[in-house]
């Protein structure tokens, strides 16, 4: 097998509690494949059964065993804070809602090895200074002027996001925005706590779906996505109204996104043993996505980005690139810089102080985006 089919079929393995059959493997290529979807942990649990890595030296062993200890170690130190922080709600009297990495990986067979680099929380949206102070009062940077979420920062790994909103209301979410912005009104409220909450299991899911969608169409999303689907499409817990699902989806506009990444999860993961004919077995618009995926990292990656806003340009024009960088749309300050679009006064001060400091402060990026594009020209070539 390949190392992407390796990849996938230690990924069924582990997701389902299978027992992995492996003589060999391309250690270093396999690992850069599930560094790259953030999936080291779950890759390690599945291929420490095999004789592939019984055979391997100890350096190479130590790496998979590291990766998979350090992540269950990593989820701990992010349950108990976010535990803190959940109390800390609780006890101020905002309602608050966990989301997405924070209730799926639970849904992993073993724990820790859904791996994830921030916790996601919805809450009461009157309460955003508060819990501003709260944060700064943990030691916690805050990172983002974003209006959807607040993105605080704290060495040694920890990462939060705390949401006043779900989706901002731009054109391309606008859908999105109109169905979640009463989100409330759809809440259960939780057991055993005085202002915790939860969503359906429909509304959990079509969310899930909706964020998905929004980073496949953005920057593009990695492989965890496809695993993700499938641990909530299997969780016992989890009794889905398909039809609900497909009325949703379809008015949102997802209904063909959702139904795809439903149906390449299901082929891929259900049984490892036959992924070489499910592989064969895939329709055209399953294949694709399972190309994009794999090819993208797990956040997307930004030559994904750039090849999408370059070629808004029919005629791949590199001048009209660089000026909507420079000069972006004003209406993507409303969530990006809101106190800037609030006083529109300023945006030449704006324009300025970015041209200004955006090259110092971003210089790295820079690089990359010009690569990218070199990149994407040299294709065309």
């Amino acid at each position: 097998m390949t190392t992407a089919e390796n990849f996938i079929y230690l990924s069924g393995c582990a997701i389902n509690g299978n027992t992995a059959v492996l003589q060999s493997v391309d250690f270093e290529a396999l690992w850069a494949l599930a560094k790259k979807h953030l999936m080291t942990a779950l890759i390690a649990k599945a291929l420490m059964s095999t004789e592939a890595f019984r055979s391997a030296d100890a350096q190479e062993q130590n790496r998979w065993v590291t990766a998979y200890n350090n992540s269950v170690k990593k989820t701990m130190l992010f349950d108990a804070e976010r535990k803190r922080i959940l109390k800390f709600l609780d006890d101020s009297g905002i309602w608050y809602v966990p989301l997405k990495g924070a209730i799926i990986n639970r849904l992993y067979r073993h724990y820790g090895t859904r791996e994830f680099s921030d916790n996601d929380i919805l809450f009461d949206d009157t309460y955003t200074q508060t819990t501003r102070d709260y944060m700064a009062s943990l030691g916690y940077e805050r990172k983002t002027e974003d209006l959807t979420a607040d993105e605080y920062v704290r060495p040694p790994v920890y990462n939060f996001e705390l949401h006043p909103m779900l989706f901002s209301e731009t054109t391309e979410h606008k859908k999105l925005y109109e169905h979640y912005s009463h989100i409330f009104e759809r809440l259960i409220k939780d057991d055993g706590n005085r202002c915790g909450y939860h969503m359906t299991n429909e509304d959990f899911y079509i969310y899930f779906v909706a964020h998905a969608y929004k980073h496949y169409e953005y920057m593009g999303t990695g492989f965890r996505t496809v695993i993700d689907a499938y641990a909530i499409l299997n969780a016992e817990q989890f009794h889905l109204d398909f039809d609900k699902i497909d009325s949703e989806t379809k008015q949102l506009g997802i209904s063909e996104f959702e139904h795809t990444l439903r149906t390449l999860a299901t082929h891929l993961l259900s049984d490892p043993e036959t992924l070489e004919a499910s592989l064969g077995n895939l329709s055209d618009s399953e294949s694709e996505m399972l190309r994009f995926i794999l090819s993208n990292a797990v956040f997307g990656t930004l030559e994904t980005l750039v090849t999408k806003n370059y070629q808004a340009d029919e005629n791949n024009s590199k001048g009209k690139y660089y000026l909507r960088r420079v000069f972006p749309s004003v209406s993507k300050y409303q969530y990006t810089h809101p106190l800037v679009y609030k006083h529109k006064i300023v945006y030449p001060f704006f324009w300025v102080y970015r041209l200004a400091t955006y090259p110092f402060k971003h210089r790295k990026y820079l690089k990359m985006e010009y690569e990218a594009i070199q990149k994407i020209n040299n294709k065309n070539d």
